[in-house]
């Protein structure tokens, strides 16, 4: 078994007993072509370019390294620059044959090219130089090329080789069919919010899975968010990736201006927050459609310091699709301060899924219909001892004399409905829900809070309360004809109306979903288990 950038031999191999060897070591090749004695059970540091290599990593490391000789030694690093306008195609880097131009940034332009080795089309990537920085620089930009190569997962894109041609620095990575989250802003003008969610999970995840290398990506935003098909995201150029919490002797940084954390710009080291700031204001870019507040100022120093003291601007009127939740999730990702942020990725990914939907199928009619028979019937069948032991008490001339107990009884009836309030509040599903497979959700697609439920379920079976409630109101019975006529013609002509809205209003919803703000979706969406 081979782990990234590593070396194993016989001597690092230590038994403890005659049975079970333990690795007490081994040797770690740096992405600085560094080799160096590493406990994978504790981690350790380069010696020559101090990047923390963490025992999580190495523990989860791609089974195969990127090998380039000589690729960052001073002699070998040039100046040099990429005139957009150049005319590529059929021009070969290494075994990649150009094909055509699919884009360009502020690191280099990307090209459609046949890997002639593999026979597959890939992306290449011509580094450039456009501000005249030094060698130094360019070799860090290609050695956190190599450091992405060792990224092993499902929402980073791929790279496949790093090289020079002649003096062009280039690398070669997996062709993804687009578009960036960058172009679909700019078509559709948002992105849906279930989507949006999905997708900062899956940055999240991939952010994390970089943070056990070391590596902070340092310009997240949607144009390097690419969609890979299927509701998937990957994260491309790590261009201006750095090492986590590195200082910068020449306090200069990089990165995209409206994306830029505040201690960025007081020139403040590189962590894990500093990206996630970025993910905030992407977030709420794809969902709101605009930036979470503009970049005010005459000089871009001015711009870039909104960044210190801006406050969120949310929407006036707060989009019925949208949770409030949503907003703090942001507040705290976009908090000036790193430590008012999440501390980690899996407490933000927890808090993400709080908010994702979990349905978009509407539940039809005849299943809403046959689940709403189920339950009524269980509910009827549950109040039964006491309605038979009530008409007992009221029919047996004999009995007359207890016919005091009949409100004693009718009052310990409303166990019932208090068992049943009180299982949908813990968060079961009715009968009839589970065996149709139907859940509650909010509008917005979210689970319901349990006090919602609570007075939906009221609202829904209201049909099967009145017998206990009639009893438990009028114990004497006096006026009981009047009152529980009253009341039955109530609750018959709440029930053809609440039904009758299925059909006549938009959206399938019945008169106590409108009321409670929720609607019924099919629970096959998602395998958890929810009301």
């Amino acid at each position: 078994m081979y782990n990234s950038g590593m070396t194993l031999s016989a001597s690092n191999l230590q038994p403890k007993t005659p049975s079970k060897p333990l690795l007490t070591g081994v040797m770690y090749r740096c992405v600085c072509a560094f080799e160096f004695r590493v406990d994978p059970d504790v981690g350790g540091e380069c010696a020559q370019c101090k990047r923390i290599v963490r025992a999580e990593a190495l523990k989860s490391a791609m089974g195969a390294t990127i090998s380039i000789s000589d690729l960052f030694s001073v002699e070998n690093v040039h100046h040099f620059e990429i005139d957009e306008t150049e005319h590529l195609s059929n021009r070969v880097y290494g075994h990649f044959r150009i094909e055509r131009k699919l884009g360009s940034g502020g690191m280099g332009a990307v090209f459609r090219a046949l890997d002639t080795s593999l026979q597959r089309y890939v992306a290449v990537k011509v580094m450039r130089n456009p501000n005249h920085c030094v060698d130094s620089r360019i070799a860090m930009m290609l050695r956190e090329a190599v450091a992405q190569a060792r990224l092993n997962h499902p929402n980073v894109v791929t790279i496949y080789y790093v090289g020079r041609q002649d003096e062009e620095p280039f690398l070669a990575m997996e062709l993804l069919p687009g578009p960036t989250l960058a172009e679909q802003l700019k078509s559709d003008g948002t992105v849906p919010y279930a989507d949006a969610i999905r997708y900062a999970i899956q940055v999240a995840s991939a952010l994390r899975h970089a943070s056990q290398f070391g590596i902070v990506h340092a310009d997240i935003k949607p144009a390097n968010l690419i969609l890979a098909g299927e509701g998937r995201i990957k994260l491309s150029d790590f261009g201006l990736s750095r090492i986590q919490n590195a200082p910068d002797p020449n306090m200069t940084f990089s990165g995209t201006p409206a994306y830029l954390a505040p201690e960025m710009i007081q020139g403040n080291p590189n962590s894990i927050q500093t990206d996630m700031y970025a993910l905030g204001v992407t977030l709420f870019e794809l969902v709101f459609g605009r930036l979470p507040f503009p970049l005010v100022g005459e000089s871009v120093r001015e711009r870039l310091e909104t960044h210190l003291s801006a406050t969120i601007v949310y929407p006036q009127v707060w989009p019925n699709s949208i949770p409030r939740e949503f907003a703090f999730v942001i507040n705290r990702l976009l908090a000036k301060q790193p430590d008012d942020r999440y501390e980690s990725y899996e407490e933000l990914t927890a808090d993400l899924k709080l908010i994702e939907p979990v349905s978009t199928t509407t539940a039809g009619f005849a299943l809403r219909a046959m689940a709403y028979v189920i339950d009524q019937v269980t509910l009827l069948l549950c109040f039964s001892p006491f309605a038979i032991s009530i008409a007992i008490l009221s029919q047996t001339p004999s009995l007359r004399a207890y016919q005091w107990i009949t409100p004693i009884i009718a009052f310990l009836s409303l166990i019932v409905p208090g068992l049943y309030l009180l299982m949908i509040y813990r968060g079961w599903r009715t009968i009839g829900r589970y065996l149709f497979q139907l859940r509650i959700v909010e509008e917005n697609g979210l689970p319901p809070r349990s006090e919602q439920l609570v007075s939906r379920e009221v609202l829904r079976n209201a049909f099967s309360w009145f017998i206990p409630l009639l009893y438990y109101v009028d114990p004497d019975r006096q006026q009981g004809h009047v009152f529980g006529a009253v009341l039955q013609t109530t609750l018959v002509l709440f029930l053809a109306v609440d039904w009758a809205t299925m059909f006549l209003l938009k959206g399938k919803k019945s008169l106590h979903d409108y009321l409670c703000r929720s609607r019924v979706v099919l629970a096959v969406d998602r395998g958890r288990e929810s009301t």
